[in-house]
């Protein structure tokens, strides 16, 4: 690498960390700089209930709709309705809604939501949802029994039958649509219908009112389909939320609703914040004091790792950050140290044992690369099962860490070799101590150096006798 390349990188690199810290931080909101109503990227982080508290209902069962069956089994109906409820939150961004019951009767709580009531109304409202086919401005039950003969299921294609929606952009028409994936026994059925309705319609009912009717364009085998209708955002979530809690066993009502104030509040987030930086400027101290100039390359890419880290947690849809989220991002700060701690140890190590600054320090990269790719995939397994399989309060905790430890790898692997690289541009073999470097005992040449030198050697040798005979 040349000086002049080193340079533009440490230039381009100060550059994104001023920004990155002056727009992850500092709020322009009265005109300074000529901005208006810019607010810092942090402050778009979600929070959870324990840090900016939120809204919750409480939902009874419809019993008016049950069965007698139904009736005999309402347990397990109440625990399969909960699944699902946490489910549906869930895959809407509501990573910390937790969902509880207590005498047959379920709360929901979610946090940091600007219009709660549009998703408290959408569960609580009774949702019995059925594909029928339609033909000629007519509808007819997809079952066994079809009048017109075509479709031939077992049973009704019913809510139950859906694994869950979501809503996706549609790039081709500029509008949103919904997005449906089906249990194994609905892709079945689906499949079934839609291979009898090629080119005719399957229309949707809600509460036994019509909704749409969406042409058919082909087989749906795979257990996807996607509905298209120059839907808006809110257009397209309201109705696949509808479609969603269609698929809950039991039918609810709501009870009750208010908001709940949060248990730690502003103070903690301010205290946390400040805790956070006091930190970062510590492990800096120390890292510039043990380790130099490869101190100094460590802290620039962990301050930089953390300006990205905050962004990354203010875009992400899943992020609702709460205490336990907190502990999530530190301990993924103290895992990109600790992978800078191992890298610069290796390397203090090859010096010590006779390899040049510049061999050692490549060295170092190299062979602490096992290392730290080990310890730190476990983690993300570990934080993978949490998310997957833990409960609604540590599942914050298992998302902040999986983006962290994901982007420290990056950051430490790549980012503090780059730096490094740029600094060793602008110093010799003599200046080993400014990067903490230091032989106790001076030993010899290694063996892979004694031969490399034999080598070029031999290789003079052999040009001077060539020389001699040539003249």
């Amino acid at each position: 690498m040349k000086k002049w390349q080193s340079i533009v990188i440490l230039t381009v690199l100060a550059i994104l960390i001023v920004l990155g810290s002056v727009f992850g931080f500092l709020s322009l909101d009265n005109g300074e700089l000529g901005i208006t109503n810019y607010y810092a990227y942090i402050t778009n982080i979600s929070l959870g209930l324990d840090l900016s508290g939120g809204v919750y209902a409480v939902y009874e069962v419809d019993e008016s709709k049950l069965t007698d069956e139904q009736k005999s089994d309402i347990d397990n109906l109440i625990k399969g309705t909960m699944a699902s409820l946490e489910s549906l939150l869930f895959s809407k961004g509501y990573t910390e809604a937790q969902v509880t019951e207590s005498n047959k009767r379920i709360r929901v709580e979610i946090p940091d939501e600007d219009d709660p009531e549009r998703i408290f109304s959408l569960i609580g409202r009774p949702s019995s949802f059925e594909f029928k086919e339609y033909v000629d401005g007519k509808e007819g039950d997809l079952s066994l029994n079809d009048a017109n003969g075509k479709v031939k299921l077992e049973e009704k294609f019913t809510g139950t039958d859906i694994a869950s929606t979501g809503v996706r952009y549609d790039d081709s028409t500029g509008y949103y649509e919904v997005v449906l994936s089906f249990t194994e026994e609905g892709t079945k059925k689906f499949s079934t219908a839609t291979t009898a309705l090629t080119g005719s319609q399957l229309s949707i009912w809600i509460n036994d009112e019509f909704v749409i009717a969406p042409n058919v364009n082909s087989a749906i085998t795979q257990g996807t389909a996607s509905i298209s209708g120059n839907y808006s955002y809110d257009q397209a979530y309201d109705l696949a939320v509808r479609i969603q809690s269609g698929s809950f066993p039991l039918v609810l009502k709501m009870s009750e609703s208010n908001t709940l104030t949060a248990t730690l509040g502003s103070s903690a987030i301010k205290a946390g914040l400040i805790s956070g930086i006091v930190g970062l400027v510590l492990i800096f101290l120390y890292v510039i004091i043990m380790y130099k100039l490869m101190g100094v390359a460590a802290s620039l890419s962990l301050w930089f790792y953390s300006l990205t880290y905050l962004f990354f947690l203010s875009i992400f849809p899943w992020v609702q950050l709460t205490l336990s989220g907190i502990a999530g991002v530190l301990l993924s700060i103290g895992m990109a140290v600790d992978a800078n701690v191992i890298i610069f140890e290796r390397v203090k190590e090859e010096y010590r044992n006779g390899k040049t600054m510049r061999t050692s320090i490549l060295t170092g990269f190299k062979r602490s690369l096992g290392a730290i790719i080990d310890g730190n995939v476990t983690t993300i397994i570990g934080a993978v099962v949490l998310i997957a399989f833990g409960a609604a309060t540590i599942k914050s905790f298992g998302i902040t860490l999986l983006i962290g430890i994901i982007i420290s790898l990056l950051a430490s692997l790549l980012l503090t070799r780059l730096i490094l690289e740029c600094i060793l541009v602008f110093n010799d073999e003599s200046k080993a101590g400014l990067f903490g470097l230091k032989r106790d005992i001076e030993k010899g040449i290694p063996e892979e150096d004694e031969q490399e030198q034999e080598e070029t050697s031999v290789g003079s040798n052999k040009k001077t006798k060539r020389g001699g005979a040539e003249r």
